[in-house]
């Protein structure tokens, strides 16, 4: 009797051991407009598919978007290509200034380069100083 109880108990460990439940994990994504003008992100996809008709995201002046997302399956990486369905940006303020994105980076000042569970960036002054000045014409 003790033998079935031994068997019977270790079979249930063995089956728990191989039955993986998979927990909801949740992300959630803010991207903030704190450069003092409005903006307009254009996002393309290079890798595949590609796409070259861009998703717009127009954000203003101080105007934040938030994008939460629950995974129960694998691979849970969630980064700003899924927020803006795409791995380039072209970043307009207010149609006299842009900067450009592109993943991979290394850069912390690019929306790419932030991951995790709760990630948060902003758009400052600073990049809108730093954009390159394109004469009003910066589609």
């Amino acid at each position: 009797m003790m033998k079935k109880i031994i068997l019977t108990v270790s079979s249930f460990l063995v089956i728990g051991c191989w039955w993986t439940q998979v927990e909801n994990k949740s992300y959630k994504y803010t991207l903030r407009n704190e450069s003092g003008k409005d903006i307009k992100v254009s996002s393309f996809r290079t890798f595949y598919p590609p796409r070259e008709t861009p998703d717009i995201t127009t954000l203003d002046n101080e105007e934040e978007l938030i994008k939460t997302y629950e995974v129960s399956s694998q691979p849970d990486i969630f980064n700003f290509i899924s927020f803006f369905n795409g791995d380039s940006l072209i970043v307009n303020y207010n149609n006299e200034r842009k900067q450009i994105f592109t993943f991979p980076t290394e850069n912390e000042r690019n929306p790419f380069y932030h991951t995790g569970t709760n990630v948060t960036f902003v758009f400052t002054q600073q990049d809108y100083e730093n954009a390159e000045d394109c004469n009003e014409n910066c589609e």
